[in-house]
């Protein structure tokens, strides 16, 4: 099966949640909950069809 994914901008999407965690819908295209901690925003979400993030400053990066 082949899919076609879409790479989207979300900066401007997160960038009022900066430092929060949130659930995005699975297209990407908007914030399902927030939250300071990712267990209160696990709690919140009724669907199991989202994606957890961390939002970072737009100034910083994350290397693991």
């Amino acid at each position: 099966m082949i899919t076609k994914e879409r790479n989207y901008d979300l900066r401007k999407l997160l960038k009022p949640y900066v430092n929060k965690w949130v659930a995005l819908s699975s297209d990407h295209r908007r914030v399902i909950e927030k939250g300071d901690e990712l267990k209160e925003v696990v709690a919140k979400v009724k669907s199991k069809d989202v994606i957890f993030l961390k939002v970072f400053p737009i100034d910083s990066f994350y290397m693991p």
